[in-house]
This record gives C-alpha cells, sequence and structure tokens, in this order.
C-alpha cells in the first residue's frame, strides 16, 4: 500500500519508462528502415505511373479532404527504387492528412528536372514553425500533439527523416516551407537516380 504522494512519483516513474521504451523501439526501428534503404535496387520504371498510382490510391485515404494532382501529360523515365519512392510519398501523405483539417486539401505534384524529377506534397492547414524548419527531417522531431495518434502515445517523428533519406539515396535532398499568406505548407523532395553500375563491375 502507498502514499498518494508515493503513488504520484511511481506514475511518473512508470511514464518515464514508457517514454523511453518508445524511444528505443523507434531507434531499433529507424536502424532497421536506414539497412533497408541502403541495400535497396535501383531499376527502370515510369516515376509518373507511379506517382499517379499512388495518388489514386490515397484519395480515398484523405477522404473528405479535397486531393489535387499536378502531373505531367508524358512519362518520367528514372532509375531508382520505386518500392523506396512510394515509402517516403506514404510518409508526406500521412503528414498532410495529420494536419490538413477535414475541409481543406491535399496536392500530390511531379515535374521533371534537368537532372531528375521532384515531387511536391503541399497541403492546407498550419504554417510550420521558423525555429522548426530546418530540423523537420531529423529523426525522433515531431510537432504532432498526442491527439493526434489513435493510441494517445507520443509521436516520435520518424517518417520525416526516413523520406530524407529516400531523397539522398537517390542522391537528392528533401525540404519543406511554408506556403504564402499562410496557406499551408509545401514538401519538395528532390530525386536525381540512383547510380548507375559501371560497365565491367559486379
Amino acid at each position: 500500500t502507498l502514499s498518494d504522494s508515493a503513488k504520484t512519483y511511481v506514475g511518473r516513474a512508470r511514464d518515464g519508462v514508457e517514454r523511453l521504451s518508445a524511444i528505443v523501439r523507434a531507434m531499433s526501428e529507424a536502424s532497421r528502415v536506414e539497412r533497408a534503404i541502403a541495400a535497396a535496387e535501383p531499376e527502370d520504371f515510369d516515376l509518373r505511373k507511379l506517382i499517379a498510382d499512388c495518388a489514386e490510391g490515397y484519395r480515398a485515404l484523405i477522404s473528405p479532404r479535397e486531393l489535387k494532382t499536378m502531373l505531367p501529360p508524358h512519362a518520367i523515365s528514372f532509375h531508382g527504387a520505386p518500392d523506396l519512392i512510394v515509402q517516403a510519398l506514404d510518409k508526406l501523405i500521412d503528414n498532410a492528412k495529420s494536419f490538413c483539417p477535414p475541409n481543406g486539401w491535399v496536392l500530390i505534384g511531379l515535374a521533371p528536372l534537368d537532372d531528375g524529377a521532384q515531387i511536391v506534397v503541399a497541403n492546407a492547414g498550419p504554417s510550420l514553425p521558423e525555429a522548426m524548419a530546418d530540423r523537420l527531417f531529423d529523426s525522433l522531431v515531431s510537432l504532432r500533439g498526442t491527439n493526434q495518434r489513435g493510441d494517445g502515445a507520443p509521436h516520435l517523428g520518424f517518417g520525416l527523416s526516413v523520406v530524407r533519406l529516400v531523397a539522398q539515396r537517390h542522391r537528392g535532398e528533401a525540404a519543406a516551407a511554408n506556403l504564402p499568406q499562410g496557406g499551408g505548407v509545401e514538401f519538395r523532395i528532390t530525386l536525381r537516380g540512383m547510380e548507375r553500375p559501371r560497365p565491367g563491375s559486379r
């Protein structure tokens, strides 16, 4: 039997242990994903078709939010890991859904570049705090509150770090910025393709 004050301390200690356990699990998952990304094998595929197919799958997922697309009319031949790109897109859509109000919109865009392509995911909703702009893609950093997870557990911010890792695996980078006039947030993934094996190499 514990006194009321002792029960308070025990409760705080239990909460601390649970938070530490969640962090350890997240770090273990992060290490596993990093290894999987590094080991991914590239292939040639149509990046436009991949993004278009994903967009159609997201339409029901983000309902009742409006899904907009801005895709080029022609195919974009790309050398990379399609599964990784889909994984990064999944993370961005999940993030957009969390912050976009039910009556808002989510945009998926794709544009060819001279040395690759750029994927854009934007959404209506609150702006990013200026102090967080350079830290969003760090592991264990999140702007989500506990009320934005169904189980009430703290969100440890691993998704956007996966986006950056996927971009880097394709010799690119990830960035985020506020849209003008407080109109929401835009995430951009620049992809330049994975390196092709040199002739004669194994």
